[in-house]
């Protein structure tokens, strides 16, 4: 059978990412240190619209910098929605903090009204997080934290290129991050970004980042072989012996899990922190160029699932945002009560469907005490995390498979 339609699954990655990725393999001198660290900073300041930009080794590495930058108290709370990766409150953990979780709306981001209800005394930073790329309501929680005078980190994982009235997410914070992890809007394999207009909070990154240990080369060639082997050999045969392969050398160690298992228990993962290596500095470079065409070709997916759905009127929850915003769709989430068969009708069909986030601190595994997590205070997320499906808008994506996205959805209501 074809490659499988999927939404995570390295999805991206292009005929000259993979090329590109296979001529670093062979260059190991260039693997740790070069330029092109630099020039993906530089490159980046020009694009995201802001002053400085330090490349890190993961989004989880540079949300974890930018919350030592700001040198949290023990107790000091960090407010972040429910709702998301267990690696933002982990991050918040490691760096001395403790997360306060505060419900969404049905727009997937967090509700300004349940933010008022979380505040303390010792409420010190505020986690905006804009899911799926689609922005969050940034007039109502800016206005918030500016009155409670709480550092606000704008967690960007999702939304490289998304705007709200007309200026770049990341641009509204005291610092952003953004991710290039597999199947984040740009991808290589592993990488992040840390963003800031104040002078003094862009040293005290720098400083972090540093210090940090660098890469090993061991580390890096396993992410310069993910893209190759994935569409290579994995994705061309997923439905015949592609899945047990992935399986396989993912027990063995020869490519990198997207999160690593002492995660799920708030632990911090060795040598999280560090600079983004100048290969894979390189692979996102490369992706950084096609960000535009990458992003129009989601509006137009989207648009396709907006219209189709819309005259089909099925019972199932399209994405909102405010009416202020240029969302990307990273990811087209509807709402649905049939979200496992959907996904279990798809796997039968090479539809390979995700749940992001289910369940609300996502991936499943995560211990709940260990990341100070109550499902009862945010019962939103918890029934959201339950009805949602991701559907693919990636490049890789056709049009044709868009439509035969929505007659898999179309089949599990009896149409």
């Amino acid at each position: 059978m074809a490659r499988p339609i999927n939404v995570g699954l390295s999805p991206n990655a292009q005929a000259d990412d993979v090329a590109l990725a296979e001529q670093l393999l062979l260059e190991p001198d260039n693997w740790i240190e070069g330029p092109n660290t630099a020039d993906l900073e530089l490159e980046f300041e020009k694009v995201a619209e802001v002053k400085s930009a330090i490349a890190f080794r993961s989004g989880r590495s540079a949300l974890y910098a930018s919350l030592m930058a700001l040198t949290l108290e023990r107790g000091d709370e960090v407010l972040m929605q429910a709702f998301t990766c267990v690696a933002v409150p982990n991050a918040a953990i490691w760096a001395g903090g403790k997360p306060v979780y505060v419900d969404i709306g049905n727009d997937l981001n967090m509700s300004p009204a349940d933010l008022v209800k979380k505040l303390t005394p010792k409420s010190r930073v505020l986690i905006i997080q804009h899911t799926f790329g689609l922005p969050a309501d940034i007039d109502s929680l800016m206005a918030i934290a500016r009155e409670r005078k709480l550092a606000v980190i704008e967690d960007c994982a999702h939304s490289l290129g998304a705007k709200y009235g007309g200026k770049p997410v990341g641009t509204f914070g005291d610092i952003s991050i953004f991710s290039f992890g597999r199947d984040k809007v740009i991808s290589s394999v592993f990488g992040g970004m840390a963003a800031t207009g104040n002078p003094e909070i862009a040293t005290t990154l720098l400083g972090i980042r540093n210090e940090s240990a660098r890469a090993k080369e061991l580390w890096v060639k396993k992410q310069l072989k993910h893209p190759i082997l994935m569409n290579k050999f994995i994705l061309p045969n997923y439905s015949e012996f592609g899945k047990i392969f992935l399986e396989a050398i993912k027990r063995l160690g020869l490519i990198s899990k997207a999160v690593y298992p002492s995660e799920r228990h708030g632990e911090r993962a060795e040598d999280v922190l560090g600079k983004m290596p100048n290969a894979l500095a390189l692979l996102a470079l490369n992706q950084l160029k096609k960000l535009k065409k990458f992003n129009e070709h989601r509006r137009k997916i989207a648009a396709i699932y907006d219209k189709t759905f819309a005259a089909l009127e099925l019972p199932i929850e399209l994405p909102r945002s405010p009416t202020k915003s240029e969302s990307i769709y990273l990811r087209y989430a509807i709402q649905t009560d049939k979200a496992g068969e959907i996904i279990k009708r798809g796997r039968k069909n090479n539809i390979l469907l995700d749940d992001w986030y289910n369940p609300a601190i996502a991936p499943p595994g995560v211990l709940n005490s260990k990341v100070f997590y109550d499902p009862k205070t945010c019962p939103n997320a918890e029934r959201i995390s339950k009805l949602v499906v991701n559907l693919p808008t990636n490049i890789n994506t056709s049009e044709q498979d868009a439509e035969k996205v929505v007659e898999l959805i179309k089949s599990a209501y009896g149409n």
